[in-house]
């Protein structure tokens, strides 16, 4: 019973030991924190108020930044992309301005932030091209949606301009999406941009027929129809002779919003007209004449 009360009493000695040993490192590591708040005091100050401007200056100029895109009436969905880029990115900027400000060695962290954005710019170079280049586009206003487009063949009218993508919608109602980098880079034929439009139809009609009459109708049904622009340059003139037309060159001028309502009915117009009026639309054909050849003389 003596021995244990010994054992006892030694155990709370050590345990008191271990508390004051504790004590007086936290004591210690206090001591050593308030001496390098001290010494670093100047360099909290001005890295809170690095901090503090900083991230006020990044909200005020991607404030400022959306304000202005949007008056281009630039896609809500690039704004958004670009203001969310320019936000990152200034806020990396003031994160290293304060680091750097604490005595900190902020060589390493540029170096491995620019290693990942050489890596990642790599990975997605086309990803990004199509973002800029769908960027531009809108800045730029080449074209706009509800426009009528023709590139590499493709023809459509702009459904919807996203960040990497346009999507054109055909008249069949098919959709076709094709990368911004292309549209960028490539020749595009834009339809309805302008106001004022030109039908051109080529009009066909027989050798035998009265061109100054042909010329006549055709004016008589551009006259009637309250879609064409009378104070434009209408015309009709011969452009060729065919192998088995003489072929009328027919200008129309409309607004780009009836040009084709304009052409469907010019075309309707035309035949039965002509055939009211007996000119005839020839179609390809094949004359073959035959001649009697003398039979060989006898000696």
């Amino acid at each position: 019973m003596y021995f244990q009360l010994l054992d006892t009493a030694d155990d709370n000695l050590l345990s008191v030991d271990n508390v004051s040993e504790q004590l007086s490192l936290a004591q210690r590591w206090l001591q050593h924190l308030y001496e390098w708040c001290l010494e670093h005091l100047s360099s909290f100050i001005a890295a809170c108020t690095i901090f503090l401007i900083g991230w006020w200056v990044t909200k005020l100029i991607c404030k400022i930044f959306v304000k202005a895109i949007k008056k281009s009436k630039a896609d809500l969905t690039v704004i958004s992309f670009l203001n969310s880029i320019i936000n990152v990115a200034l806020k990396i900027i003031v994160i290293i301005l304060v680091l750097s400000t604490l005595g900190f060695d902020v060589t390493t962290l540029i170096a491995a932030i620019s290693a990942a954005a050489v890596t990642i710019g790599l990975a997605l170079k086309d990803s990004l091209a199509d973002v800029a280049s769908g960027t531009l586009i809108i800045i730029n206003k080449k074209f706009k949606t509800g426009d009528y487009l023709e590139t590499e063949g493709l023809q459509g009218k702009v459904e919807k301009i996203e960040m990497m993508y346009t999507t054109l919608r055909t008249y069949d109602n098919k959709k076709i999406m094709i990368p911004n980098s292309r549209l960028a880079s490539n020749n595009i034929t834009n339809y309805f941009v302008l106001e004022h439009r030109r039908i051109d139809i080529t009009v066909p009609v027989s050798y035998h027929t009265d061109i100054d009459k042909a010329r006549k109708v055709i004016f008589e049904i551009m006259n009637k129809n309250p879609k064409v622009l009378h104070e434009m340059n209408n015309k009709v003139a011969v452009n060729e002779f065919g192998e088995s037309s003489i072929n009328l060159m027919v200008w129309v001028w409309c607004q780009a919003d009836n040009y084709w309502v304009l052409k469907d009915e010019m075309y309707e117009s035309i035949k039965n007209q002509f055939d009211k009026h007996g000119i005839e639309i020839p179609f390809n054909q094949l004359d073959v004449h035959l001649s009697k050849s003398q039979p060989p003389t006898t000696k």
